[in-house]
């Protein structure tokens, strides 16, 4: 039996005024970095991503994510507003995805580069299908800031968690799905905004951050950010939501879908303190399909053999000196600082670094 109101005595978030006052807006700075097609910056993080987060709705109107890719360059830009993929498992060949043939309409990415903290996020719609090949047309771009790779460690090998009991009945007592949430450090999350947008957004934190109140509920905290909350403001306006969580070094996909709401319970929110220091917000999730599968795209990318426990000071300047011309692009007056940060992208590299990890220090994580 699916229960369809999530915990119901918790406080809620009903309002984008609301949500603002807890966590305020994006600054312009943030806002200038989204675009509407796949520049430099784009088409460089494509070219280096083995996996990406897919976002999108089944043919019965579902929620579903999933992990697609398998190799660095798996999408194939067409043009700056067209991107193209394979969507057929292929068990012969290097590239292995899963794509239901369902799908159509909205959808939404996260593209992974082992190594770099920054990920892409592209948000669009199919434009076209044909056998083993899917294209979609972009609507919105951007690079998303490292914080949710940095706190999950998503690149290092990770100890196996101890063994957990499952919490109550319901989908989240299903085989191997417990044993999951309590090892995995990282998620992506798909939801849909009131005019049927998608959007899959990065969360990490340390293993076992997403938490089972029973066997129907799980929450997920929002930490400090960007302050863009996509996820959360989509909410507000279409509850369906969907997941697919990854342990470093397995295999599989635990995916999750079902319907949550945005919450600022204190009282549930403390139970997700790090050091001391609460979460402003959390996702309170009432699963309806809990599933851990093996996926043939996360195993033919093999991506912490690559990586082991390093990130990819090449990659990561490379990237700093493209996302600094987008600067300069969006905004004329501030193209000779774009020029600067460019011609020094090493030394802002491990500048940004820094800042980020005293940052998250102050949320209570790990210096590492």
């Amino acid at each position: 039996m699916t229960r369809t109101d999530p915990v119901p005595a918790i406080s809620r978030i009903t309002t984008l005024a609301g949500l603002e006052a807890i966590i305020g807006r994006p600054s312009p700075l943030v806002l200038m970095k989204e675009l509407t097609e796949l520049d430099d910056a784009c088409r460089r993080m494509l070219a280096l991503a083995p996996l990406a987060g897919f976002g999108y709705r089944d043919a019965g109107g579902r929620p579903r994510t999933t992990v697609i890719g398998g190799e660095p360059g798996f999408a194939v830009v067409e043009s700056p507003t067209r991107l193209a993929f394979a969507c057929e498992a292929a068990p012969s060949g290097p590239v292995a995805l899963a794509c239901e043939a369902g799908v159509s309409g909205a959808i939404s990415f996260v593209f992974l580069v082992p190594g770099v903290g920054e990920t892409l996020r592209v948000n669009g719609s199919v434009a076209e299908r044909s056998p083993g090949r899917l294209v979609v047309a972009v609507s919105q771009t951007y690079v998303h800031c490292a914080r949710a790779i940095l706190r999950s460690r998503l690149w290092d090998p990770v100890a196996p968690a101890a063994p957990v009991t499952a919490v109550g009945d319901g989908p989240l007592s299903g085989a191997g799905v417990p044993g999951f949430l309590a090892a995995t450090p990282f998620a992506v999350v798909s939801s849909w905004d009131a005019d049927g947008g998608a959007d899959t957004s990065p969360r990490g934190d340390p293993p076992g951050f997403v938490r089972v109140l029973d066997g129907h509920t799980l929450v997920i905290p929002d930490r400090r950010g960007n302050k863009r909350a996509d996820t959360s403001r989509n909410l507000l306006a279409d509850d369906r939501i969907s997941a697919a969580m990854l342990v470093p070094g397995r295999g599989e996909v635990l995916h999750v879908s079902g319907t949550a709401v945005v919450t600022d319970d204190p009282d549930l929110l403390g139970g997700s303190a790090l050091g001391g220091v609460a979460p402003r917000t959390a996702l309170v999730v009432t699963v309806e399909r809990a599933e851990v599968a093996h996926n043939p795209a996360v195993t033919a990318a093999n991506v912490w053999t690559r990586t082991g426990n390093s990130t990819d000071p090449t990659a990561g300047a490379e990237l700093m000196a493209l996302t600094a011309r987008q600067l300069g692009a969006k905004k004329p007056a501030l193209r000779w600082v774009a020029r600067g940060l460019a011609v020094f992208a090493r030394p802002m590299r491990r500048i940004m670094d820094a800042v980020y990890r005293r940052a998250l220090r102050k949320e209570g994580y790990d210096a590492r």
